[in-house]
């Protein structure tokens, strides 16, 4: 029963697990100067880390406080950092480094938790020899393996509503050339998805390249020609780079028309978890596109094709990310 009160609260349905298990605690800490969000109920017993995507609201997002509310009326006790540069959709190397530190901050083992592009430095940080054998089991929901498949995708993949992700990119590594006015060129076309750009030096032309590859091939040549502070953020923010350090358990999760981050890039973190021993399992859900529900209207069809085969793998996750406690 807690499962499902759990799944309809993650759904925006909390009035059932509300009524059942009541609110719970919520106070801000700060730790080496991040704000945490810290949930939990008198009895609190198993701590789990949930990091943020990149976007606007970190650690406030609806999703977000919804999904740590219930996590808390389930059991956990639940801490939620914020992370500046990412709510800037700027991700950064340096974030491992601030998980870990939030990490060890809890005092004992725990779980980690990650959401979308957050997954990459979350899931390094899960790997540093510091703090890996203190991670319970890692949960990266809607997650990437490798950054520069992902970055692929983004920038030579098909005309879709997220097609904007690839300036997003663009403005969020103009930090990777040297020249100011370099840097501010790059975010202005960034900012105006498209137009002419006045004289670049040739680090910054090679890195505005990259981001107008028309198709893989065409990607990988002007990759292995950009700028080398590229390549060294892609490989450190990559999980693909740390696997063989990682020692938790991997619960993976996702959409299975995700837009953002293809699925196939928890398809390929499962196989090598596998390939290096690590127990995992992996869940993908048709209910979810990026890493916000998308439901079918209810028929006769939806329910026997969607909406009952989805329920029995959604609450079958819900019970795995229960059980860690």
């Amino acid at each position: 029963m807690l499962v499902v009160f759990l799944a309809l609260k993650i759904l925006g349905y909390p009035a059932a697990l509300d009524a059942w298990r009541g609110p719970v605690s919520h106070r801000t800490i700060s730790h080496s100067g991040i704000p945490v969000d810290v949930y939990g109920r008198q009895r609190s017993d198993s701590p789990i880390l949930v990091v943020h995507g990149v976007n606007p609201t970190g650690k406030n997002s609806v999703d977000l406080v919804r999904i740590s509310e219930a996590l808390a009326q389930a059991g956990f006790a639940v801490y939620v950092p914020d992370f500046a540069e990412m709510k800037k959709q700027h991700l950064l190397p340096e974030e491992a480094a601030n998980i870990k530190t939030v990490f060890r901050s809890i005092g004992r083992d725990a779980a980690i938790a990650c959401f979308s592009y957050g997954c990459g430095p979350a899931l390094v940080a899960a790997a540093d020899p510091e703090i890996r054998d203190r991670v319970r089991v890692a949960v990266a929901f809607g997650g990437y393996y490798d950054l520069r498949e992902t970055l692929e995708y983004v920038i030579t993949g098909p005309e879709s509503p997220i097609a904007y992700l690839k300036w997003v990119y663009l403005g969020a590594n103009s930090d990777l050339v040297a020249d100011e006015s370099d840097r501010q060129q790059l975010r202005k076309l960034a900012l105006d998805r498209g137009g002419t750009t006045g004289n670049l030096s040739p680090d910054a032309q090679a890195l505005l390249r990259v981001f107008f590859a028309s198709n893989s091939e065409d990607f990988r040549l002007r990759l292995h020609a950009g700028p080398e502070p590229l390549h060294r953020r892609l490989d450190a923010l990559s999980p693909s780079h740390y696997i063989k350090d990682l020692r938790s358990p991997l619960i993976l999760i996702h959409g299975f028309n995700d837009p953002a981050i293809p699925a196939q890039q928890s398809i390929e973190f499962a196989a090598a978890a596998r390939a290096n021993g690590l127990a995992n399992s992996l869940t993908l859900l048709r209910m979810y596109g990026h890493v916000h529900p998308i439901l079918p209207e209810l028929g006769a069809t939806s329910l026997f094709a969607f909406y009952i085969p989805e329920t029995f793998r959604f609450l079958s996750v819900l019970n795995q990310v229960v059980a860690i406690q």
